[in-house]
């Protein structure tokens, strides 16, 4: 009786020695996540650039490419004929594949920027994937080219507060675009004319896409080339489009032609 007192005493001794042991080498508590960052990012104010306020009548082409060799190439052919420069968003995997490629498109003076990494959903993901995202691409793109990108189109166009704040963090100004040509559908050449040509106006920034994915761009872009200039307007990279007003940061798409700037 006295013996099995004893070692209770010795058992229940030993667990409060080992727990205060325990607690004395426990780390600092780590600090929640969210008190890294601005803490406006709940309320839905940081936004991407949609489109550049400007009084000039221009606007800004611009091609994604994450996939394939076979549909670049041909725009690229496209754009030489008509001397046109345009700004590539490319992702990293892709352009550490088809090096030649991302030559290319820096030898004919166009403008590099950033696709991101991993073509996934970057609202959907961490501070430190997004930012892994980014930077990894960034390494690639500053190596192959030997430029810095200025201008980051998250996959997809999908976006929060999180990716904008954590791309401005990195150097990139987040862009989406004002007119998507719907090219990635494969609607027809005649279709992607049309829709671009109607939807245009002063400061809006085209989406194309220049992937393999998207097998009629190169066979709609002469007509869309030809029928913009004839309407007045200035095709231009998104940098030199950036140089001519500001951004704006209010998303157009949708609105009432009416609505839009230069109507």
């Amino acid at each position: 009786m006295f013996i099995g007192k004893r070692l209770a005493v010795i058992v229940l001794a030993a667990l409060l020695c080992a727990g205060g042991i325990f607690y004395g080498l426990r780390p600092p508590a780590v600090k929640p996540v969210f008190e890294m960052y601005d803490a406006r990012l709940a309320m839905g104010t940081e936004m991407p650039v949609f489109y550049v306020r400007t009084d000039k009548k221009a606007l800004a082409l611009t091609f994604d490419i994450s996939w394939g060799d076979k549909i670049p190439a041909k725009v690229l052919d496209v754009l030489s004929k008509y001397g046109q420069k345009a700004t590539f968003f490319l992702s990293g995997p892709w352009s550490n594949h088809y090096r030649s490629m991302v030559a290319r498109i820096v030898e004919d003076g166009h403008e590099i920027a950033s696709h991101g990494q991993e073509h996934i959903n970057l609202s959907q993901e961490s501070k430190e994937t997004i930012r892994k995202n980014i930077q990894s691409a960034h390494d690639i793109l500053v190596n192959l080219t030997g430029t810095t990108p200025e201008y980051f189109r998250p996959p997809n166009g999908d976006y929060d507060d999180l990716v904008v704040l954590t791309a401005r963090e990195l150097g990139y100004e987040t862009v989406i675009w004002a007119v998507d040509s719907l090219d990635w559908k494969n609607p027809g050449a005649s279709y992607i004319v049309e829709r671009v040509s109607k939807l245009s106006f002063p400061g809006a920034i085209l989406l194309f896409h220049a992937s393999d994915s998207a097998k009629q761009t190169h066979e709609a872009l002469p007509m869309v080339l030809e029928n913009l200039k004839a309407a007045g307007y200035e095709i231009v990279p998104l940098g030199r489009l950036m140089s001519l007003g500001t951004p704006a940061r209010d998303d157009p798409r949708g609105r009432p032609r009416s609505e839009l700037p230069g109507n």
